[in-house]
């Protein structure tokens, strides 16, 4: 009985699975690339010389001239993030350039990858969800969350890198469960590495799982000292490092020997700016409504609370429509309450949930799910503050979040799960 009962979960989570990338599918379909994309830029013809920015240029760039950036990548928008995206976005612009495809729809074909990443961030999700709960009927609402998201189904018509680093964020994780959860087995160790390095290579923020993933290797640094097998260690994380370091940090090596440019991010445009206000007002509990327009604004002085961004942002992305109907305005503030409740609710039991999987003995696993939530909404908060721009309020650079939301909706840890 309890295995039929299982079965039957098992093919609901492939349908809630399959109906998610439907989903992402229907939105690609019905969303072009000039349409809700961030620091877009625009294109000419793969004929020309001009060099254009934004990440459409980037892409069109190497699909154009085959090579990196010759010049220093800071000097043209959007070319300072890492190649990995646009390396692979060129190659699909390019064989569809070879198949006939004519331009402007050529660039269309930038969102089969992201789609591609998307559906794969999607399979892995529910990977570390199986990791953590072997029964398939607890796996549903949290995978629902994955699936249904509207902050994941918008980054699948986005032709710039944050679908890719959220794939690899999603991977860092897995290895790293895989590892401490399955013998610590050198593979996997190379699998961590591997996924670390060519995250950074694809967006740097997926460099700030590094800290949870080193916590986890110190822990089980000390447990081999004591164990007297601390050079077998050493040796282990030296390999990881040569994997890793190379591959994430080529990059920037290459920036900095030849233009001397160290890492960094252009400023955006003025009235983007909320550094003039304090910082209770950016990061505080909003004292001013903000249900009149359930959308997210550029402008600073419609909305310069980070909190309120990042969640206007995740449902409704970066949209402002000033003729919207009063039933569809009350609907979307609804929505809106609903999901600040509920993301409080999994903010506490990010906390609450690890904290018991510690007192039932998996040390690791709650130390690591602890370190990774808390790390991330701290470098969101540093990265506003060292950026104080309502873009870097946004949604996409906190999605890794939802993982940890939805792996929080989980029941704790044990034999019987």
């Amino acid at each position: 009985m309890k295995t039929e009962r299982n079965n039957l979960s098992l093919n609901i989570n492939r349908v809630v699975i399959f109906f998610g990338i439907i989903a992402r599918m229907i939105y690609v379909f019905i969303t072009d690339v000039g349409t809700r994309q961030h620091d877009l830029g625009y294109a000419t013809l793969l004929s020309d010389n001009k060099v254009n920015p934004g990440h459409l240029g980037y892409v069109e760039y190497i699909a154009k001239f085959g090579h990196l950036p010759d010049f220093d990548p800071f000097s043209v928008f959007s070319y300072y993030h890492p190649p990995f995206h646009h390396i692979i976005s060129a190659l699909f612009v390019k064989a569809a350039y070879i198949m006939g495809i004519k331009e402007p729809q050529l660039y269309e074909v930038i969102q089969l990858p992201v789609f591609i990443y998307s559906c794969l961030t999607l399979l892995i999700g529910y990977a570390i969800l199986k990791l953590l709960c072997k029964k398939e009927s607890r796996l549903t609402l949290p995978l629902i969350l994955l699936c249904f998201h509207p902050g994941l189904i918008y980054m699948t018509g986005s032709i710039n890198n944050d679908m890719i680093a959220l794939l690899f964020y999603f991977l860092c994780i897995y290895t790293t469960m895989l590892w401490f959860m399955q013998g610590y087995q050198n593979k996997h160790l190379y699998m961590m590495a591997l996924s670390i390095g060519f995250g950074l290579i694809a967006k740097p923020n997926v460099g700030i799982l590094a800290l949870p993933m080193g916590v986890i290797m110190l822990i089980h640094m000390i447990d081999e000292y004591k164990k007297e097998r601390l050079l077998s260690c050493i040796r282990k994380y030296v390999i990881f490092a040569a994997i890793s370091m190379p591959i994430g940090l080529s990059w920037t090596i290459r920036n900095i020997i030849r233009f001397g440019t160290k890492p960094g991010i252009p400023s955006p445009s003025p009235n983007q700016y909320i550094g003039d206000f304090s910082f209770f007002s950016n990061f505080g509990i909003p004292m001013k409504s903000s249900l009149a327009f359930p959308f997210y604004s550029e402008n600073a002085s419609f909305n310069n609370n980070a909190w309120i961004i990042m969640f206007k942002t995740s449902l409704f992305t970066e949209i402002w429509p000033a003729d919207i109907s009063t039933v569809a305005l009350r609907a979307c503030q609804v929505i809106y309450i609903l999901a600040i409740i509920f993301a409080i609710y999994c903010a506490v039991m990010c906390y609450i949930k690890p904290i018991k999987i510690i007192k039932n003995g998996d040390k690791n696993l709650g130390i690591f799910l602890i370190t990774g939530y808390t790390t991330i909404l701290i470098t969101f908060i540093l990265f506003v503050l060292k950026y104080p721009y309502t873009c870097s309020c946004n949604f996409r650079y906190i999605a890794i979040s939802l993982l940890f939301s939805a792996i929080a909706l989980l029941p704790v840890p044990s034999s019987s799960n």
